[in-house]
Formats: C-alpha cells, sequence, structure tokens
C-alpha cells in the first residue's frame, strides 16, 4: 500500500532501493521499519570498522607496507573521518509529534555531540512542521481523486 501511495504522489519518489543504493545517493531518504533499518545501519558500522582494521594490517605487514602507510597517512585519515559511525550518529524518529532523534546506545561524546547537532539542524529547519504540512498536501491530494 505504501509503494503504491507513494508512487501516486507528487513526492520525488524512486521507488524501492538496493542495499548498495542506500551509498550511492541515488536517494536522499530510505525509509524502512526499525528492524531492517537497524540491520542495515549495523551491518554499515561493521563494514566501516572492518575495512578500517584491514587496511591498518595491510600497512603494518613489513617496512615498505609501512613507509607507503606513512606517505598515504593523510588520504587513510581522512577515509577514517569519512566511515567513523561516530560522526554521523542520530537518526530522526518520525511519525511521532515532535523532533525524536536516537543515539547509538554505545556513543561516546563524539557521537552524542554529533546526535545533538542532527536535532539542532531539525529544529532550526522546522523539520516537524514541513513533514506536517507535506504530508497533509498528499492527502489533500489523494482525496481529490
Amino acid at each position: 500500500n505504501a509503494h503504491l501511495l507513494l508512487s501516486k504522489s507528487t513526492l520525488n519518489y524512486i521507488g524501492y532501493i538496493e542495499g548498495d543504493g542506500i551509498y550511492k545517493g541515488n536517494a536522499d531518504v530510505v525509509v524502512t521499519d526499525g528492524f531492517v533499518g537497524n540491520v542495515a545501519l549495523k551491518s554499515s558500522e561493521g563494514v566501516a570498522k572492518m575495512l578500517t582494521h584491514f587496511i591498518k594490517m595491510e600497512f603494518n605487514r613489513n617496512i615498505f607496507t609501512r613507509f607507503a602507510g606513512l606517505v598515504a597517512l593523510p588520504v587513510l585519515k581522512n577515509f577514517r573521518r569519512k566511515v567513523d559511525p561516530r560522526r554521523h550518529n542520530g537518526a530522526s524518529l518520525l511519525g511521532l509529534r515532535g523532533i525524536v532523534i536516537k543515539s547509538h546506545g554505545g556513543a561516546d561524546a563524539l557521537a552524542f555531540e554529533n546526535a545533538i547537532i542532527v536535532a539542532k539542524r531539525a529544529v532550526q529547519s522546522n523539520v516537524s512542521e514541513r513533514i506536517a504540512a507535506g504530508v497533509a498536501a498528499q492527502l489533500y491530494i489523494g482525496a481529490g481523486e
């Protein structure tokens, strides 16, 4: 039902998205149920940590790879910063009246700070009001059919 309703809406709805599409920038918003969203999120965090670990292992194999790692250090630090889950903490829970941001249970100070920044931006952007207005407009359009 949701797919059919969204397909008929004026939203820029692109339909179902494959797992790899989450990271290609095909969609600004991916809607899931809580279980699927949590699996996707935890899997993503795990892959980021695994890649960081594997890269460290490869650059520590011998003197030559250590030197290569030293040369690549600025690039590696930038990569680690981009995939650090703490820098992407704070998920919006929609369908509630007001702003609710979910933070990771094991969040440290940096992760929690980023969740607060997400909440601040949501308040400053009037996210709740804009979503409510958008839903109301879609209901009005749908009622006219």
